[in-house]
């Protein structure tokens, strides 16, 4: 095999996989698999047609990688990726906690263990509360006893009574 198909096949793999390194979540593997693959087809250019090959071949290959960073981040900021449970867990954020000091003395029930951080549905929102008094289960109510910048601190409702 022509030693140029061996130098484009690394370089349209790489670039591949870079750009679906840069369109899904994942741990890294296809992207540093394909940046290592963009380096070894640009290492071949280099050595086999010389120094103009090798700078064009670089060169492309940068653009490439700077493509899909930015693929990458506007993905993150606005796209699927920004909506991904891997990038939010399992709450959600906070709403503006002075809209939500109506909340004080509401009930509500725990979504996830409060150990002392979880989730909590209160006033129709899911919303990660602190629990003032250690653990409590999964599925107990609790009730909101104040709100501090934007962490909203529970008890579970059992005690108030």
């Amino acid at each position: 095999m022509p030693e140029i198909v061996i130098i484009i096949a690394c370089l349209a793999v790489g670039a591949g996989l870079i750009a679906l390194e840069a369109i899904t979540p994942g741990l890294g593997l296809p992207g540093l698999t394909g940046a290592s693959l963009l380096a070894v087809g640009t290492w071949l250019m280099w050595r086999n047609y010389g120094v103009t090959g090798g700078l064009i071949t670089l060169l492309a290959s940068l653009a490439v990688a700077s493509c899909a960073v930015a693929l990458s981040l506007k993905s993150a900021a606005s796209g699927r990726l920004s909506k991904s449970r891997i990038i939010l867990g399992e709450s959600t954020p906070v709403p503006d906690i002075n809209k939500e000091e109506s909340l004080v003395g509401q009930e509500g029930e725990a979504l996830t263990p409060l150990n002392p951080v979880g989730d909590a549905l209160i006033g129709g929102k899911r919303l990660e509360v602190l629990s003032e008094g250690g653990y409590i289960p999964k599925g107990a109510r609790v009730t909101v006893l104040r709100t501090e910048g934007k962490k909203l601190t529970v008890k579970p409702a059992e005690a108030e009574k």
